[in-house]
């Protein structure tokens, strides 16, 4: 898309969206108008038929994070964007940040680090993803497009041979780019012909190729409803978070904005102490992220910034466990995050998560449990009762 000085100041882009009002327990539906010249926005209330906030410029809110199903926050109010207003905007938008939906399967899931890195790294941005378990009976189901293919029975013993990662990302082209990122479906045949795919790089046979991509929009749209339904009474596969004999950990918002993610993961799975046995993306609103963090007041000197790192973008909750049975995870993984602060982190743990891509005290990379009595009950939070 072109750069703000490319814009007229009258110039627009139309989105809907909406915001849950927890004091009124009410929708607001709202007309989105964004003025790329200036990256500013005005609100629209389109039950009331007025302007709800007139064109005003705010902080974080840019070109980049407009796009259907991304989450933006204005004055502390967390707006979901729908859907596109007019064909002029899904036609220049739409295309910039087109979804597409992606399984990492069991043998990519094993190098989940640096695939994430990889997928951040070649400009798609990641919007919904879980790491979940497949029954054949959901396998079955979500391959129902591949009924009569010889080889679907392979295709569904490897896919509920392990956890897998259900990803939604977005970015140009996205659909077409994501199969052309991930290669030939052999892998055998990726190595000879495309060997800088994924495919290449992180399958192993035809059957264990280590990648799912969307063959169209449609069913782009289909898969994704599958692992993050919409409605209610939609099941979606099962968690594979064990709660036992773990901890909690959650990526912060600005590490996801920073494009860390793949990083952080690669830290904590290549120490020789911990593995991850659960993940998944949250956008938490503001009586959530309070909720969670409850136990911080009035301890924590300034608890709205501490809840303000909660809410800027979506942030990934993993459950950590030990490589080893004996471990004490709780103990030794608040050990790896490092003090809270990010600059005494640099200078005291400088190997520790928080000094290695924390910014300051709050933005400080990733959130782990304080008392061990807690993990269950943080792990529970966002595994049982967000999900």
């Amino acid at each position: 898309m072109a750069k703000g000085e490319d814009w007229d100041y009258s110039d627009k882009f139309s989105f809907l969206g909406e915001w849950y009002d927890y004091d009124s327990s009410l929708h607001k539906k709202f007309l989105i108008l964004f003025f790329p010249s200036d990256s500013t926005i005005e609100l629209f209330d389109r039950e009331l038929n007025r302007v709800y906030l007139r064109r005003a410029p705010f902080e974080g809110v840019t070109l980049e994070k407009m796009y259907v199903g991304n989450t933006i926050r204005i004055y502390g109010r967390q707006i979901t964007i729908t859907d596109y207003a007019d064909g002029r905007t899904k036609k220049i938008i739409g295309k910039a940040k087109e979804h597409t939906f992606a399984i990492l399967k069991p043998t990519a899931v094993q190098k989940l680090g640096q695939v994430v890195t990889e997928i951040e790294q070649r400009q798609f941005e990641i919007i919904r993803l879980k790491m979940c378990n497949v029954s054949r009976k959901d396998a079955l189901s979500f391959y129902e497009s591949k009924k009569g293919d010889s080889f679907l029975p392979f295709m569904v013993e490897h896919l509920v041979s392990g956890p897998i990662v259900a990803l939604e990302i977005v970015g140009d082209n996205a659909l077409q780019r994501w199969k052309d990122v991930l290669g030939p479906t052999d892998p055998i045949e990726a190595r000879k012909t495309h060997p800088e795919t994924l495919r290449a790089r992180y399958g192993m046979e035809r059957a264990s190729n280590g990648f799912h991509a969307s063959d169209s929009y449609e069913l782009a749209v289909r898969e994704a409803c599958f692992f993050f339904p919409q409605g209610l009474g939609q099941q979606p596969p099962p968690s594979t978070a064990q709660i036992t004999n773990c901890t909690c950990c959650v990526i912060k918002p600005h590490a996801v904005d920073e494009k860390k993610v793949g990083f952080i993961i690669s830290a904590i799975t290549n120490n020789p102490k911990f593995k991850v046995t659960a993940m998944q993306m949250f956008y938490l609103s503001n009586a959530n992220a309070d909720e969670f963090l409850e136990v911080y007041k009035g301890v924590v000197a300034d608890f709205h910034a501490l809840l303000s790192s909660f809410l800027d973008g979506p942030c990934i909750a993993l459950e950590i466990a030990g490589k080893e049975d004996d471990l004490d995870v709780h103990g030794e993984f608040r050990k790896f995050c490092g003090p809270t602060d990010s600059d005494i982190a640099k200078q005291i743990r400088p190997n520790s998560l928080r000094a290695m891509f924390g910014v300051d005290k709050y933005k400080n990379a990733v959130h782990c449990t304080d008392l061990k009595e807690d993990t269950a009950l943080e792990l529970e939070y966002f595994f049982k009762i967000l999900n």
